[in-house]
Order: structure tokens, then C-alpha cells, then sequence
């Protein structure tokens, strides 16, 4: 029996807070702080040998003249999503909004996947809004979709624009839930889901953020869970999908050990035979091969 492991990361810097922006995001999500939490990422995935989804949020990956040639008034005025953001790329403060760096280190080995072209939520936006979000860059965005907030609507736009996956949103918790949830090793993997031509990507288990109340989760605890997860995909032909933020292990490095604990149980697997690593885009493949 073979089960498949994939690892996702929601790519963002500071777009993924735009509308809740504060002091304590401009210190931790600086550019220094972002490359050396993406530069880790990478290089654990080489040492374990994996290939990963990385979604990013589209104007992150522009350099700062890209983004001064952008409509700033019109995208501002249509997404107000933005406009915490533009205010401060108008008056020339990039840090953390531009990052084209970012794609030049991961595409050799990675997927490169789209997260939203502002991080505006999709169930925020109109048909018409959402139209406009895709229109603002003419950037090759991959071939799988995650959802900013994982707020799932307007899929029919996906179709329109050639995605051919999107990942599923988790299950909704409280953060007392969620955070009782990292203590649960007993949680199984998930299932492959009906075969569609807009595929469905198994929603997966968040890496557990070493921040604040989740910082009592020791990290040997990740790992166990990890590996019953993993171990429960392989009995069960199913899927062992965990996904993070870069921007996790900007803000607290130490989440940097959660990530290679359950990279390190996967690599252990696939080199016995039992599991495979797949990207989203891998595993939408895979499932177009079995109909």
C-alpha cells in the first residue's frame, strides 16, 4: 500500500495581513527575516530530497518598479483590500510587499502555484471584483489554486483561467479546538476526492505556528502526530497533505523544527517504499492518470 504526502505553503508576506496591518507585522514580516525563512524552507526540502507547492499571492513576487507601474487608484478603489498596502508602496516602503526573489529561488524545484493576485478574500469579492483581482498582473500563475483565508468562491473563474486543482479549506475550529487538535494523534488522512476537472486538493493539516498558546506543542508531539497521520495514509491509500506560511518561520523561527520533524517522517516512509511526495499539481495529475 502507498499513500502520498504533499506539502503546501501560502506564500504572502505582509498582503496576507494587509487589512489587519500593525507595528508587530512591520518588525517581524521585514525582508531580512522573509528571505531567511524562505531560504530554510528550501534548503530543508533539499536535504529531505522533497518537492513542495509554493502559492504566492502574485504582487508579492513583483520588484518595486512593478508595482509603481500598477493602477494603484483603480486597484484601491475596486479592492479596498489594498489599500494599507498601496499607501505605503506609493510612498516608496516596500518592505515586505516585494519579494521577487522569491520565485528565482524555488522554481528549479517547486511548484509555483497562485494564492490570489492581492490576498483579497475570494468570498469578499463580486464576480466582477474577482474578474478585475485576475486581470491586474499577466503573470504565468501555475496550475493549482489556493484560496487566500482558504475562503473558497468563484470557481468557475478558476476553470475560465486553466487552474487545474484547488486546495480544499479545513475544517473550522475555534483556536481552542484547533489548538487541542495538535494533541490528537490519532487524526486520519484524508481521502481522494471525486475526480472533477477543476480537482479538488485534500484540505490537509496545518503545521502547528510555534507562536503564542501553540508554543506549549513541543515539537516531538508534532512529530508523533505526523507520523500517525502519514502511517494512517499509507494503510488507507489516502492523502497526508500539511501546509504552512513561509511567513510561520519569519515570525517564529522555531516553527522551522515542526516543518523538518514531519518532512523527515515522510522521507523516512518514501524510502521504504510506502509513500509518495507529490505537489498539488503532481497529485491533479495523478488522479486525471487513474480516470
Amino acid at each position: 500500500m502507498v499513500g502520498i504526502f504533499i506539502l503546501s505553503l501560502d506564500c504572502e508576506g505582509k498582503w496576507g495581513v494587509a487589512d489587519i496591518l500593525n507595528k508587530s507585522h512591520e518588525k517581524q514580516l521585514s525582508d531580512a527575516n522573509l528571505q531567511g525563512a524562505y531560504s530554510a524552507i528550501a534548503t530543508s526540502l533539499d536535504s529531505f530530497g522533497i518537492s513542495a507547492t509554493f502559492a504566492f499571492t502574485e504582487l508579492f513576487t513583483l520588484s518595486e518598479d512593478e508595482l509603481l507601474a500598477l493602477p494603484l487608484e483603480e486597484i484601491v478603489e475596486t479592492l479596498p483590500y489594498t489599500k494599507a498596502a498601496f499607501k505605503d508602496i506609493a510612498a516608496g516602503r516596500f518592505e515586505g510587499w516585494s519579494a521577487p526573489w522569491a520565485k528565482n529561488l524555488l522554481a528549479a524545484r517547486h511548484e509555483i502555484a497562485c494564492h490570489g493576485v492581492t490576498h483579497t478574500p475570494w468570498d469578499a469579492m463580486s464576480d466582477a471584483q474577482a474578474r478585475f483581482e485576475l486581470s491586474i498582473t499577466s503573470r504565468t500563475r501555475g496550475q493549482t489554486f489556493i484560496f487566500p483565508r482558504n475562503r473558497i468562491n468563484h470557481l468557475d473563474l478558476l476553470n475560465e483561467h486553466g487552474f487545474k486543482g484547488y486546495r480544499l479549506t479545513p475544517q473550522t475550529r475555534s483556536r481552542v479546538s484547533s489548538l487541542a487538535s495538535e494533541f490528537n494523534i490519532y487524526a486520519g488522512a484524508e481521502q481522494n476526492p471525486l475526480i472533477s476537472s477543476l480537482q479538488a486538493i485534500p484540505a490537509g493539516y496545518f503545521v502547528n505556528w510555534r507562536s503564542g498558546l501553540r508554543k506549549i506543542v513541543p515539537t516531538s508531539w508534532t512529530r508523533c502526530r505526523a507520523r500517525r497521520i502519514l502511517e494512517n495514509a499509507v494503510k488507507s491509500k489516502g492523502v497526508a497533505h500539511f501546509w504552512t506560511h513561509p511567513e510561520n518561520i519569519a515570525t517564529a523561527p522555531s516553527t522551522l523544527l515542526n516543518l523538518r520533524a514531519i518532512l523527515e517522517e515522510a522521507a523516512n516512509l518514501r524510502a521504504e517504499g510506502k509513500l509518495i511526495c507529490m505537489t498539488q499539481s503532481q497529485y491533479c495529475d495523478y488522479l486525471d492518470d487513474l480516470s
